[in-house]
């Protein structure tokens, strides 16, 4: 099963640069709506950072196939989401701003430096995706997907449809077994924010056995969060 042609390996190879492989949801993290305590500025700082290390060639970026079609799903629904929450905030702020002055308290809120941020974030995916290499899929990776779900292996979870982050997973063990067999021997960093169906833990934890197993066996670190992506990539 081969991902990459002998060429990009060659360069892989040649460059000596670290590589990121990114899920659907940790790139989705970057347009999530910013209303929410869960989005952290330091992990969209670093998501940015990510994105210019990529684009500097600095770093490599792989997103499987499956991941693409994933984004096309749904990143137009997340990006209407985030817009309607900053809406709905800089309506809230505005509203209160004009009682406090009312008081006499200033001149009110200046946020207009908000307007157009659904519209950036959407452009900073779009950096991402231009910067990486897009790893098609290949005839096996259904099947070992479904193999993996079967059995229950990380990613699957009990009573959850995990075929497609199975095939995400799948893809990028072949993708970086043939970067390592070719002679890659940078870090190279799995990133998933899906935190849970990788650890067991809502917020932490270390690697189900099954899946550290096979990440040591290829050298791959796993990172739960841009933050921690950077860190783990010295950016």
């Amino acid at each position: 099963m081969m991902a990459f042609d002998a060429a990009y390996i060659d360069s892989t190879v040649a460059s000596g640069v670290p590589v990121l492989c990114a899920d659907t949801c940790s790139i989705l993290d970057i347009m999530r709506d910013p209303t929410r305590d869960s989005v952290r500025p330091t992990d969209v700082e670093a998501a940015l950072r990510l994105i210019d290390a990529m684009e500097g060639e600095r770093t490599r970026g792989l997103v499987a196939h499956q991941v693409t079609l994933e984004l096309n799903d749904h990143l137009g629904h997340v990006a209407d989401e985030a817009a309607r929450a900053m809406d709905a905030f800089v309506g809230r702020a505005t509203r209160i701003g004009a009682i406090a002055q009312a008081f006499g308290t200033g001149t009110g809120i200046d946020i207009s430096y908000l307007s157009g941020h659904a519209e950036r974030a959407r452009d900073a995916v779009d950096r991402w995706m231009g910067a990486s290499t897009v790893i098609p899929q290949a005839q096996e990776v259904p099947g070992l997907a479904w193999s993996r779900m079967s059995q229950l292996r990380t990613p699957a979870q009990k009573g959850k449809d995990s075929m497609k982050d199975c095939v995400v997973t799948e893809t990028y063990l072949a993708a970086v077994r043939q970067l390592r067999e070719a002679g890659v021997v940078a870090r190279i960093v799995f990133l998933s924010s899906n935190i849970k169906d990788y650890t067991g833990k809502e917020a932490s934890g270390n690697l189900n056995a099954d899946i550290e197993a096979e990440f040591q066996a290829l050298d791959i670190q796993y990172a739960k969060s841009a933050s921690h992506a950077g860190y783990l990539l010295t950016l």
